[in-house]
């Protein structure tokens, strides 16, 4: 069976949530963020960097989360919550 596409914001979503939830476990693991995202490795280590230059995460190396990548997060629930009461098929 086929999954259906993610779009960039639900790729940043996903990222963001599980480098969010592994920090609360100490070291981020690159293999097992890998593997909870179900990215490849070449396009997880892309949107890391896109992630940073755009001010969502720390560094590359940290991987932390910045209050905005936070906010990102808060803000995504809420347009999934809007699409969803709008009756729109979404992801």
């Amino acid at each position: 069976m086929r999954t259906s596409r993610r779009d960039k914001l639900k790729i940043y979503s996903d990222l963001l949530t599980v480098l969010h939830e592994e920090s609360k476990n100490g070291k981020i693991v690159l293999s097992w963020v890998q593997v909870r995202t179900n990215l490849p490795f070449d396009r997880l280590k892309k949107n890391i960097h896109e992630l940073t230059k755009i001010g969502l995460i720390e560094d590359e190396v940290s991987l932390k989360l910045t209050e905005k990548g936070k906010q990102y997060l808060k803000e995504y629930e809420k347009v999934l919550e809007f699409i969803k009461r709008m009756g729109i098929p979404y992801g």
